[in-house]
């Protein structure tokens, strides 16, 4: 069940971060050919399809992250010898 949290969550984040690029891009040829752009998010709805995706890709991150309990740094093994 924890696989299919991360990937709904990672393809989540892909499809916004598509969505963001994707209106980039045609804004950039609207600008080219001078014509009127096909989808227009402008600056807050560009900032808020950002800020979902990379809020999904931490989560992400962070799943995974706390799933390798046993992987430590060489700084976290020195702060159990101190202890």
């Amino acid at each position: 069940m924890k696989k299919r949290f991360d990937i709904w969550f990672l393809v989540s984040a892909g499809v916004l971060f598509g969505l963001f690029l994707l209106n980039i891009f045609l804004g950039k040829l609207a600008l080219m050919f001078d014509m009127k752009p096909i989808l227009t998010l402008g600056d807050v709805g560009e900032f808020l399809i950002l800020l979902a995706a990379v809020i999904c890709f931490m989560i992400v991150v962070l799943h995974m992250e706390s799933q390798q309990t046993h992987v430590k740094t060489k700084s976290a093994n020195n702060a159990e010898e101190d202890i």
